[in-house]
């Protein structure tokens, strides 16, 4: 009984700590134009813009991996490319990764369409990997939109810090369990962010039930079926390249019930991990808490005032860059909601801008 008791202490004593929020960010400002767009150069032959990814600055140099979804079929046509800056503010494409095998009816290899690329270094190994989720199509469904993933790597060849800039090698799929639980669905893994609590690897995976007939007309969230949900969830692992484990009893991490898609972890200090992520809002930025990076408190939203026309509506936060005094840099994609042919899938609201904002970080008391 006595163990019983503790033990429940220990679980509410948890709880109310999980409940606390850590800190917020305050918006400061916006870019006004996007820092990758239409009339970048090195983006003429994309046609529907850019979405999702990476980024991080390392020396002075600003780096950003992104999905470029260049022709159609939007959102299959795809390929991944590394773009780099100097200020910040002006970038040039540096590097490209990989590309779709142009196989749309590929169910099988999952090299049909790459997308979210996440940046990471390895300290023990000294070497930079990118992690990307491959898509197929879903075995079973006439669509082409309807996919499912599996985690992929690709690592420096160079180690150090610069390796970043490429080139890089085709590295192994993710060791892990690819059937996870049921409340996973059947689009398998969707995105990965790996990041480190003191020696131990932990990982942010995402997941959707979005069902194998989806109509294509569909926004996203709901179809014939009922409403979808995008969850997340915690896998561990001693390193970086070695076999990954779901933290099946945190799972799902519910920092939001509905909708969680691309984390990107920022230590801020041994007792502050922040994440910022993809939650499927308009003109908001959905982030979490934790004191241990393993416990997540519920999500928290920051609004981003008097939002241009470019964009339309916030897609996914890139990660968050320390420019010293508690100041941020996040890069993001956004749709401008310009489809005036309404090609499919309509959910991929017209062009995909890259933007920059500058938020301060208030750690709360």
């Amino acid at each position: 009984m006595k163990y019983t008791i503790c033990a429940i202490f220990l679980a509410i004593t948890y709880y109310c700590q999980a409940q606390q929020k850590l800190a917020k960010l305050n918006f400061l400002s916006l870019h006004p134009t996007p820092i990758i767009g239409q009339n970048t150069k090195g983006a003429e032959d994309i046609k529907f813009g850019f979405e999702g990814g990476s980024a991080v600055k390392v020396k002075k140099h600003y780096y950003i991996f992104t999905t470029e979804n260049f022709d159609e079929p939007k959102t299959a046509a795809v390929r991944l490319a590394l773009w780099k800056s100097k200020d910040g503010i002006k970038f040039t494409r540096h590097y490209q990764l990989t590309q779709t095998n142009y196989n749309w009816n590929d169910s099988t290899t999952y090299l049909m369409s790459p997308w979210s690329p996440s940046l990471v270094f390895d300290s023990l190994n000294n070497r930079w990997s990118v992690f990307y989720v491959g898509y197929r199509r879903k075995p079973g469904s006439p669509n082409v939109y309807n996919m499912s993933g599996r985690i992929r790597r690709f690592d420096a060849v160079k180690k150090g810090e610069k390796g970043l800039e490429g080139p890089y090698k085709v590295g192994n799929w993710l060791n892990i369990n690819q059937k996870g639980e049921d409340w996973e669905g059947a689009g398998e893994l969707l995105s990965f962010y790996p990041y480190k609590v003191g020696k131990i690897w932990y990982g942010f995976l995402g997941t959707n039930t979005v069902p194998v007939v989806l109509d294509a007309k569909s926004l996203g969230g709901v179809t014939s079926a009922g409403k979808s949900y995008f969850r997340a969830s915690l896998a561990r692992a001693d390193s970086l390249t070695g076999r990954w484990e779901r933290v099946r009893e945190l799972n799902p991490v519910m920092m939001d019930e509905e909708f969680i898609e691309n984390s990107i972890v920022t230590k801020i200090n041994d007792n502050l991990y922040i994440n910022v992520y993809d939650g499927a809002n308009k003109h908001e930025l959905s982030y979490a808490t934790s004191s241990d990076g393993i416990h997540w408190n519920k999500e928290q939203i920051m609004n981003i005032p008097n939002p241009p026309e470019w964009l339309h509506t916030i897609r996914t936060p890139l990660g968050l860059i320390n420019e010293g005094n508690n100041i941020y840099t996040i890069y993001f994609t956004a749709f401008d909601g310009k489809n005036p042919k309404q090609i499919l899938p309509l959910w991929h609201l017209g062009f995909g801008n890259v933007g920059m904002m500058k938020v301060k970080l208030v750690i709360l008391e």
